[in-house]
């Protein structure tokens, strides 16, 4: 038996009054009498928060030095991740590969065509576009499907030439003879298309203007929304048999990996530091109730809140024992005090 199970060592008006206390606040934790008493208590709470402000109770490097210790420095435990991949597993296979909702159920046209439009009209956006337009890998990639585009439909028309009576044998003809009289001239000519292509290809991109400069963004968010048209009505369920459990998976160890690093620098500090900072200069001579107020925090909240999960966890620890353990370890050391002793001597 511990110490605080064995009950005081005074006199037998001392152990009356530890029992006393205990009954007291154990009535107090059940029943009618809690409700009331949560009441009671996040109204005293509420009626400090009126006189109190933020900067009163915490000041700004305290909150900075806290964020950074769980945001930047805290070490991740390597059961996250896994945590993270077995819940997008069962996400994956209970959302997106059982439901019957389309894509339009879960995502309103609305949404779509408000992010469209605001992606499209943002300067950031048609400078990545022009960017990428003048880029010399981009004329490199149209300049390669061009060519494959080009050999694909010579290749295409051969074979319909060779159902032509007579047609497919003159090809097969020429091409023999000039197999014989000059055999790296095929190759010479897919060398001399290829360069043609490229030529044509970097001198159109260069001499054309950039998406920025003509498409407006009425003309961004149709293409937009002609894409989402396409696809409104597909099942979530087919949607997610393109993207298997393990591609998520693979997403979410990529994105844990990079957010290990960014957290890391000191551009990821900065950004924290800078949001406390803001935020104690907008808040910190506004009491803690007007706070309360601004993030729609309400006393009904409060209330609904403790006794949604209050009552079942009090129910468990008066059942076995530990909330009696608790309340008398509280009160133990005051009734075995000095001065208690005196008023009952």
């Amino acid at each position: 038996m511990t110490p605080a199970e064995s009950g005081p060592t005074g006199s037998s008006e001392q152990a009356k009054l530890l029992d006393a206390l205990t009954k007291y606040v154990m009535t107090e934790l059940s029943g009618d009498r809690f409700v009331a008493a949560v009441e009671r208590e996040v109204d005293y709470g509420l009626e400090s928060a009126r006189r109190l402000t933020l900067g009163d109770v915490v000041t700004q490097e305290q909150v900075v030095a806290v964020a950074l210790k769980y945001a930047s420095d805290w070490r991740i435990a390597g059961a996250i991740p896994e945590l993270a991949g077995e819940i997008a597993h069962r996400v994956h296979i209970r959302t997106l590969g059982q439901v019957g909702e389309e894509l339009s159920d879960v995502v309103p046209e609305d949404s779509v065509a408000e992010l469209s439009e605001k992606i499209a009209t943002m300067p950031a956006f048609h400078r990545v576009v022009d960017r990428v337009y003048h880029s010399p890998v981009s004329a490199q990639l149209a300049a390669w499907f061009v060519y494959h585009v080009a050999v694909d439909s010579l290749r295409r028309n051969r074979a319909l030439a060779d159902n032509i009576p007579g047609v497919g044998t003159l090809l097969r003809l020429t091409g023999s003879i000039s197999s014989r009289l000059a055999p790296s001239l095929p190759q010479i000519v897919d060398v001399r298309f290829r360069e043609v292509t490229e030529r044509i290809t970097h001198y159109l991109v260069a001499h054309s203007h950039s998406l920025s400069d003509e498409e407006t963004p009425e003309s961004i968010v149709a293409a937009a929304m002609e894409l989402w048209d396409e696809h409104a009505h597909s099942s979530l369920s087919s949607l997610g048999s393109a993207i298997t459990s393990e591609d998520i998976e693979d997403f979410l160890i990529l994105a844990f990996e990079f957010w290990r690093d960014f957290r890391k620098t000191s551009y990821f500090k900065a950004i924290v530091s800078e949001g406390i900072g803001f935020f104690f200069e907008k808040y910190s001579d506004q009491t803690l109730a007007e706070i309360l107020d601004e993030v729609g925090v309400s006393r009904e909240d409060m209330i609904e809140e403790a006794l949604r999960f209050a009552p079942p966890i009090i129910g468990v620890i008066s059942e076995n024992g530990m909330l009696e353990n608790f309340v008398r370890r509280q009160f133990e050391p005051f009734v075995n005090s000095e001065q208690v002793r005196e008023l009952f001597s």
